[in-house]
């Protein structure tokens, strides 16, 4: 994870695709004593997580 430098009203965090995991698992987990805020942003990285390895790709002619 890093904090990447950004204009003063906002807030940009990198993470690592090994680290998302590691991240989001135990606060999916233990979901019941998170507000909505942290949970949210959990979500977000987790479709991200899931995004990078999802490669689907159409197969070619399926709507000819």
């Amino acid at each position: 994870m890093k904090l990447v430098e950004s204009p003063s009203d906002t807030l940009r965090i990198e993470f690592a695709k090994k680290d998302l995991n590691k991240i989001v698992e135990p606060i999916i987990k233990n979901a019941e004593q998170f507000s909505a805020v942290p949970l949210d942003m959990v979500y977000l990285l987790a479709e991200q997580d899931y995004r990078i390895d999802d490669h689907f790709q159409q197969p070619k002619g399926v709507f000819d």
